[in-house]
């Protein structure tokens, strides 16, 4: 892994204004770029390159905003569930309207 030090947007800079810890490294076998935090994989940057996304990433994903987070799958989450329940009912009442167009069509 190399440290990224100097970069075009000057994220790497611009980074230790959200956390001074953070350190910006780029994975080659991977073909990545991973944010450290102490020494330690924080996240890695869902982009190809760095740019203001990730800043907004990182000021996203700090520690702080964690209940924020929760709360946001949580929701998405119900959402899935109710929009599952939808479809499985809407498959009930056709397979109900199915089931009755075969038995009055043989009795």
């Amino acid at each position: 892994m190399q440290k990224i030090y100097h970069d075009l947007f000057h994220i790497s800079e611009r980074i230790l204004q959200i956390d001074p810890f953070y350190e910006i490294y780029w994975h080659g076998e991977q073909n990545r770029f991973e944010v450290h935090w102490h020494g330690k994989l924080a996240f890695v940057v869902p982009f190809g390159v760095l740019d203001v996304r990730t800043l907004q990433y990182a000021q996203r994903t700090r520690r702080e905003n964690a209940d924020d987070i929760e709360r946001e799958i949580d929701e998405g989450n119900a959402a899935i569930f109710q929009e599952q329940a939808k479809k499985m009912q809407a498959i009930k009442a056709q397979i109900k309207d199915y089931v009755k167009y075969d038995f009055e069509r043989f009795n």
